[in-house]
């Protein structure tokens, strides 16, 4: 009897490692760090019982501890605490970015692959000047200009970012809309609406995905690069870039203190890179059997 019951569970077993293998060790630590970036953002409470206010006039700029497991700042203030409750508006800048390319990028896409001529022409040539443009001189360039409040900073970025969405919809609606279906569709009197929003875009969305993770990266790196230009959000709002940028004048007398946050913000964008890297390759099977 315990030999039959245990049948369906060793299966199971066998089958999951195999799906663990097929993964990758390093992609499979990426979508982990991604759940716990989450949860960092969601509960940092949990993760920390300081605070990130409290100052500690006796501690400042020490080394690595057991109080202090990354060192504290020029004020005192417990490094890893400061990051922790950083990490919920560093991915709500990156995040609501990429949401701003999309809500632009996405219904221009489709509007322009569609309709065609005047519309088309006119959407390429602004997506192509915007690609065409240094990204961070754009973004120094439009900072100046509005500000540096997290709504700005995150409406710029995002600016950045459509086309990339842009060019991809658009892509994919001159290649969908000359299969069958849509024909078939047209010849049945559905309205350009209905193809747009019912068909075309939900076949869109795979491509569409893998885009998300690698532009939250490419924000993290953005803001952190106008943080340490003095760019970055207004105190007392603080993001990981603010911190780095905070710690260039104790490069020599307290090394951690760039180190913490510089490591921070490569794991993370690197992590969201190869998480981009898993979903590309769960949306294309042919990319699959490459790599098996």
């Amino acid at each position: 009897m315990t030999s039959f019951t245990s049948l369906p569970n060793s299966s199971a077993s066998i089958r999951f490692g195999r799906n663990l293998a097929r993964i990758g060790p390093a992609r499979l630590i990426a979508s982990l760090f991604g759940l716990l970036l989450i949860l960092l953002a969601t509960f940092p409470g949990v993760f920390t019982a300081q605070s990130p206010s409290a100052i500690d006039s006796g501690s400042i700029l020490q080394g690595p501890s057991l109080a202090h497991p990354l060192g504290t700042d020029e004020a005192g203030g417990d490094l890893w605490s400061r990051l922790v409750y950083s990490t919920q508006l560093e991915l709500t800048i990156a995040a609501g970015s990429v949401l701003v390319a999309m809500l632009i990028g996405i219904p221009a896409g489709l509007a322009s692959g569609l309709f065609g001529k005047f519309l088309d022409g006119f959407l390429t040539s602004v997506s192509s000047a915007t690609l065409a443009f240094p990204l961070v001189l754009f973004a120094i360039l439009m900072v100046a200009s509005f500000g540096t409040t997290t709504l700005s900073l995150t409406a710029i970025i995002g600016f950045l970012f459509f086309p990339r969405f842009f060019l991809l919809m658009r892509a994919q609606t001159l290649s969908l809309k000359e299969r069958e279906f849509v024909t078939a569709l047209r010849v049945a009197g559905a309205r350009s609406p209905r193809i747009l929003f019912r068909h075309i875009l939900p076949n869109s969305a795979g491509p569409l995905i893998t885009l998300i993770p690698n532009l939250m990266a490419e924000a993290i790196l953005i803001e952190a690069g106008l943080s340490y230009l003095g760019l970055g959000v207004e105190l007392p709002a603080t993001t990981w870039g603010t911190i780095l940028e905070a710690s260039k004048s104790y490069y020599v007398v307290a090394p951690w203190y760039a180190i913490a946050a510089g490591l921070t913000i490569t794991v993370v964008a690197a992590s969201l890179m190869l998480s981009g890297e898993l979903i590309a390759e769960s949306a294309n099977p042919l990319r699959r059997r490459r790599r098996s």
